[in-house]
Formats: C-alpha cells, structure tokens, sequence
C-alpha cells in the first residue's frame, strides 16, 4: 500500500510530502520575517512552494524577500529542495448580497 501512495503522490508532484508537513508546522519558527506574520505555505510542488499572503498588499512586500526564504528553507531542508517561491493572493471574500 505505501508504495501506491507514494506513486500517487509523486505522480501528483507531491513527492516531498514531508517537507511540505513539516513547513505547515514549523512555519512560524521556520520563515523570516515578513514571510511567518504575512504569509502561509499552501503546497509543495515539483520544488516550487506556493505561498498564500495574508492580503493583497502583502504579496508585493513578499516577492521582494523571497531570497530570505529560500536561504532559510535551504538551511532546513538541504540546497534546492524548494527551488522556487510563488506568492499569490487570498481568495476575495464574497460578501452575502
């Protein structure tokens, strides 16, 4: 059965499902600031990290210190393991009419 799994996952370009569990748990020790207060890892794919900020003007604040994450996760998790960050915004809140 773990062999399913992990086919499936890696199918998916969740390989690394255990990088990605442990940055939903470590995030606030793990990420720098602004990343831990402004932002929450969403998915872990093909070694990009997708990042969900907490408000649309966050993502630009965000995009400018992707370095300081990388350096970080790099330090946590070996060189390249996450290669790359996308920031995007929140889902826009639909208000009842």
């Amino acid at each position: 059965m773990d062999g399913l799994v992990a086919k499936a996952l890696h199918n998916l370009g969740l390989e690394r499902l255990d990088v990605m569990l442990s940055l939903v748990g470590e995030w606030e020790t793990l990420a720098p600031e602004p990343w831990c207060s402004h932002a929450s890892p969403v998915l872990l794919k093909g070694g990009e990290l997708l990042i969900e900020a907490a408000s649309p003007q966050a993502v630009s604040l965000l995009r400018y210190a992707v370095g300081d994450l990388l350096r970080s996760l790099d330090g946590r998790f070996g060189e390249g393991v996450v290669g790359s960050v996308r920031v995007q915004s929140p889902p826009p809140v639909v208000r009842p009419a």
